[in-house]
């Protein structure tokens, strides 16, 4: 498909009518999600061109998921990233951000204590500071983290 004929734009949100025919491309990233839920280490990879969608799916999913399997769903931006532990660091810091509405968020801060740097400047934002050591006994527990 070209580019200029897609209907995903990055960056913007996809009316649920797009999603139809990806009904079992859902099913399967549900699979995925399910089974972690409940202790299962799973891995998913999702690739194709620019422009057909991947991003609005696993956005779709997540919205989904959060809303009818009651669990947390984060977007974590991995590019440039070539060790484990950045990428480590980079999923715990975007689930702290995106808890700090949630209900869970105290639980978060809890769970990160020293390493949460809080930042007030125009309103307030969180930031996860943790020391390499650390960060490294997070990468060998990473599934159990989660």
């Amino acid at each position: 498909m070209r580019p200029e004929d897609s209907p995903f734009t990055p960056g913007q949100p996809v009316p649920i009518e797009f999603f139809v025919g990806r009904v079992s491309e859902i099913e399967r990233v549900r699979a995925l999600v399910r089974a972690a839920s409940i202790g299962k280490f799973r891995v998913g990879f999702i690739s194709g061109e620019r422009g057909i969608g991947k991003s609005s799916l696993v956005s779709f999913v997540r919205h989904l998921t959060e809303r009818e399997d009651n669990v947390v769903g984060a977007h974590v931006f991995l590019g440039g990233v070539n060790t484990l532990t950045e990428m480590v660091r980079r999923t715990f810091d975007r689930v702290l951000k995106d808890s700090v509405e949630e209900p869970w968020h105290k639980k978060i801060r809890e769970l990160f204590g020293k390493y949460v740097k809080q930042v007030g400047l125009f309103g307030i934002s969180v930031e996860l500071e943790i020391p390499e050591a650390d960060l490294a006994s997070l990468v060998h527990g990473f599934a159990p983290h989660l």
